[in-house]
């Protein structure tokens, strides 16, 4: 069993590991700071990985570029890998997921709109350490919403938690826990 954990994580690295910032250009990384010296969005910024267990017998492994540009401006890349858990049915099936959102400087500072690949609405906030992205699209007459706030925890440390509405009612959520790559 723990040889398909592994593989299943090897894959997940694997097809996450391609996130790079929007710029395209690797940095080397920063020096260390104080947790008080990174405030605001520069705080977020960066390559994160994680894993997760969501509601029932399915295990994530996620990937996330968090990018400001100079016009202030916002970029985030989500991809995730998911499959059901050891002795389940469909044990070999993996799921990939992939989205991006591109976000124009707002007119209101720590506010952000924009519209996902997936054709969804996106906005994004951010409140202190707290980064908030809802997500709504209207699909065969029905309202989703996601929503996925995003904690950091401690220096080089985030916390998920999704949440996806569908017409008013909690469909699912999913917590995870990610590191920032040096």
């Amino acid at each position: 069993m723990r040889l398909r954990h592994a593989i299943l994580g090897v894959a997940a690295i694997t097809a996450l590991g391609a996130c790079v910032p929007a710029s395209g250009e690797t940095k080397p990384p920063a020096a260390a700071a104080a947790p008080a010296a990174v405030t605001g969005i520069e705080a977020f910024r960066g390559s994160w990985v994680g894993a997760s267990q969501g509601e029932g017998d399915t295990r994530r492994a996620a990937a996330l570029v968090i990018d400001a540009s100079a016009d202030g401006g916002l970029f985030l890349r989500w991809r995730s890998a998911e499959g059901p858990r050891d002795g389940a049915a469909n044990d070999d099936q993996l799921k990939m997921r992939e989205n991006t959102a591109i976000f124009a400087p707002g007119k209101t500072p720590n506010v952000w709109s924009a519209r996902a690949d997936s054709g969804a609405q996106a906005k994004a906030r951010l409140e202190g350490s707290v980064l908030t992205t809802e997500l709504t699209a209207k699909t065969g007459g029905q309202t989703e919403l996601q929503t996925y706030r995003r904690t950091l925890t401690a220096p080089g440390k985030l916390s998920l938690h999704y949440t996806r509405t569908v017409n008013g009612k909690v469909d699912s959520t999913i917590d995870a826990d990610f590191v920032k790559l040096p």
